[in-house]
């Protein structure tokens, strides 16, 4: 099968935005607030394996685009157009658009690998956009009891912000890129193999194509 066929990338790709919609509705709610949701993030990882990350970053922002619109009475704990602006970009829209960079790591042979460390650098990088978030616009959200192993220093009013935000954020992403590490690495390995997908030689076809495309232009 042509995976690069364009009507195949787009439901292809549609399919995966929207089992992550699906994947996103079962989670576990932390305490202390935020939630793991369960390999959400794998079909978005997906994509990002199979077509880079140009791709991979615009498929992440409809899907980020589709959770604000879930999320919109999020925007009604917060003023100001600055802080709509923030939650927007660095809570959806960037944020989940950072997964696109999975596809960084997409040229390793190895699939299981290319997907391990492809969706690490997605997490890493989401998890960066939050915690922008809550140092900005979060921060006046900071727990009224805070956990009992955070130490005094890191509570005082000029850290505050930058614990609550990293402890909040991190505290659901963390477990987030476990289960998306594993998650990708066993379901790209599964389509790889299932599709025959092979990026460096779609590459070689595809400027092949290119070429002799050039060269009977130059013949006419």
């Amino acid at each position: 099968m042509k995976v690069n066929n364009k009507s195949f990338k787009l439901v292809f790709s549609a399919l995966m935005v929207a089992l992550s919609v699906v994947l996103s509705f079962f989670k576990i709610e932390f305490l202390y607030g935020g939630s793991i949701t369960i390999f959400s993030m794998v079909p978005l990882v997906l994509v990002a394996q199979m077509y880079g990350v140009p791709w991979g970053i615009l498929t992440g922002i409809v899907y980020g685009l589709i959770q604000m619109v879930m999320g919109l009475k999020n925007f009604s704990y917060v003023t100001g157009i600055e802080s709509y602006a923030i939650v927007a970009s660095m809570d959806y829209i960037v944020a989940f658009g950072m997964i696109g960079f999975a596809g960084i790591t997409r040229k390793i042979k190895n699939r299981a690998v290319a997907a391990s460390l492809g969706a690490m650098i997605a997490c890493i990088l989401r998890f960066l956009c939050h915690f922008i978030s809550g140092v900005t616009v979060w921060k006046a959200f900071s727990w009224d009891e805070a956990p009992s192993f955070i130490s005094e220093r890191m509570l005082q009013p000029d850290m505050l912000p930058y614990t609550y935000s990293l402890f909040y954020n991190g505290g659901y992403m963390f477990p987030e890129l476990i289960l998306t590490v594993f998650g990708s690495a066993i379901l790209c390995t599964i389509v790889f193999e299932a599709f025959k997908i092979d990026v460096s030689q779609t590459k070689k076809l595809q400027a092949t194509a290119e070429a002799n495309l050039e060269d009977t232009k130059t013949e006419d």
